[in-house]
């Protein structure tokens, strides 16, 4: 189970650097240049919260899927409204702003999807394995 866990780490890992890759070249060659300065939190940030907020889900998904796997998909629910929720704390100060945010705000959500998609991938590929 360790080593299940560890790869899936890792794969995460991989996909987040890659997609953190991605988002700062998106600010460094486009128009856009410059405009995550003044963001509420640096890109790295986010993407660390996202990514160490996934592990804990996809590990806690793993172990559970190993003693009683019909739990799995409603655990998989509790946890994504447990991520929402957390999400929603974290992004209070960007939806409070008055002054023109939609990078920001697109950013935000662009990352909280991304690790949304990764976990119901995973949560889809543990339902579906054959006990």
């Amino acid at each position: 189970m360790v080593k299940s866990i560890t790869g899936i780490v890792v794969k995460l890992a991989i996909v987040t650097v890659i997609a953190l890759a991605i988002n700062y070249a998106l600010y460094i060659f486009t128009p856009l240049q410059g405009i995550e300065t003044a963001f509420t939190y640096s890109l790295w940030v986010l993407y660390a919260f996202f990514f160490f907020f996934s592990v804990g889900i996809l590990a806690t998904l793993l172990v559970v899927s190993q003693k009683n796997i019909t739990q799995t998909g409603y655990l998989f629910l509790f946890l994504t409204v447990l991520k929402m929720a957390a999400s929603y704390v974290l992004a209070r100060p960007i939806l409070a702003k008055t002054v023109d945010v939609k990078a920001e705000k697109l950013n935000f959500f662009f990352i909280f999807l991304l690790f949304l998609a990764i976990e119901a991938y995973y949560t889809a590929r543990l339902l579906n394995k054959k006990q």
